[in-house]
């Protein structure tokens, strides 16, 4: 009877030994047990209507799959956010799962040791398979992929269909007719185009697609990849120059500067400008729009003089989702990374936001809707090339340059010769 009793107190020691073991040196071993974790989880969603409710439901279904794991949420509006995750990654108080940029914003973090990388659990059980390969690319450093890709989203310019027909005015195909056609919109007394830069990354839209079509595509990449022949100076002088002439010439709001995204898109869907260059997250944006308002597109206008194949369209990797490093919550943060590509939550951010996402099969001609099925089709599909976000995939330094010379080159403080100097400059310095 003793010897049974010892034996019964020996196996409880040992199982608590285990259980201290499993969950104490889960960050060595990088299993945990996701019935006992609190799961950190930062993202951008906040701000616009649309991203808070996918993420809502993002939320609301993860937590009922998996009602065990405690979920703790930070969401923010984009700006803010970079500049917390930033603090945050370098201070160590780093969250377990967060939202990031494909390109150099994820890689600066990958440089410095603070993701983890998800190449073999992609690869496990058929995971990865369910992805784009192209997505993933764009999250993959040296051997290993370091975050899931969420969506994909092609820039085109938005127009409002409704104010077109009343004022008898025609879609333009190239830069001459658009031009022509911003004289007789601003004549009309309305904005010709919407544009808020407060936010800064609005107004790269305008520099990005003159360089694709006068220059070339897939320069940033070039850069990026050490080709000494990449240049923004003096190729980027006539891109710049293209948004400080319509600048000038008055066809963005007064005080373009000062203006949020939000603020611009208000001007845009209440008929108050005609036009936005804004990506298909644009669709999701004009669910709020009054009852007659009917969103249109067009592709960016083609340059006679342009030296680049004139179809190239700006597309990319938008939202990805990385885990950090040595998270002692890793199985939960796999879960909730595989929940966020399930094809059920693809399908409903498609159904919500109106943009394309990485998840394959998610997208159908009923969720997507008309439209950015007619994108799809009638853009994307006669690309010669998609050219990825030059903001996403330039290094930390030269984004901010890049913000600061186009917000000068709007305002007038800085010439288009002096802002693609600088940004050649910065990139060249690869930091």
């Amino acid at each position: 009877m003793k010897k049974r009793i010892v034996l019964v107190m020996v196996l409880l020691l040992i199982l608590g030994s285990g259980a201290c073991i499993w969950a104490g040196g889960a960050q060595e071993t990088g299993k945990s047990d996701s019935a006992s974790q609190k799961l950190t989880v930062w993202h951008a969603y906040a701000g616009q209507a649309d991203k808070e409710e996918f993420m809502k439901y993002a939320m609301d279904s993860f937590k009922a799959k998996y009602p065990d794991i405690k979920i703790e949420e930070m969401g923010m509006e984009h700006s803010s956010y970079k500049v917390k995750l930033n603090t945050a990654m370098n201070t160590g108080a780093v969250p377990d799962v967060f939202y990031t940029l494909p390109g150099s914003y994820l890689g600066a973090f990958v440089d410095g040791g603070m993701v983890e990388p998800i190449t073999a659990d992609l690869a496990a059980d058929g995971w990865g398979d369910t992805i784009m390969d192209s997505a993933l690319a764009r999250v993959a450093y040296g051997d290993d992929i370091y975050a899931v890709p969420i969506d994909v989203d092609a820039t085109v310019v938005w127009y409002n269909k409704a104010l077109f027909t009343e004022k008898g005015w025609k879609t333009p195909k190239t830069a001459a007719e658009f031009t022509a056609l911003c004289e007789k919109i601003k004549n009309d007394g309305i904005v010709p185009i919407a544009l808020g830069n407060k936010d800064q990354w609005p107004s790269t839209f305008w520099f990005q697609y003159p360089m694709l079509r006068l220059v070339d595509t897939g320069i940033v990449d070039a850069f990026n990849a050490g080709d000494s022949s990449a240049s923004f100076y003096p190729e980027g002088v006539a891109a710049f120059q293209v948004i400080a002439d319509l600048a000038k010439a008055g066809y963005f709001p007064k005080g373009v500067n000062g203006i949020s995204a939000g603020e611009a898109n208000m001007l845009f869907l209440n008929s108050q400008a005609a036009m936005v260059l804004n990506g298909t997250w644009q669709i999701g944006m004009a669910a709020d729009a009054p009852d007659d308002f009917e969103l249109g597109y067009f592709a960016f206008p083609t340059f006679a003089n342009g030296k680049a194949d004139q179809t190239d369209v700006i597309a990319g990797v938008a939202a990805c989702f990385a885990i950090a490093k040595d998270t002692p919550n890793r199985d939960a943060a796999i879960l909730f990374l595989k929940h966020m590509t399930s094809k059920e939550v693809a399908a409903k951010y498609v159904e919500i936001r109106k943009t394309l996402v990485t998840t394959i099969g998610a997208a159908t001609k009923e969720n997507a809707g008309e439209v950015l099925y007619g994108i799809s089709t009638n853009v994307m599909e006669k690309a010669g090339s998609l050219d990825s976000f030059y903001d996403t995939a330039m290094p930390p330094a030269a984004v901010e340059t890049y913000y600061t010379v186009l917000q000068g080159v709007l305002s007038g403080d800085i010439t288009p010769a002096d802002a693609a100097s600088r940004l050649n400059d910065s990139m060249k310095a690869g930091n």
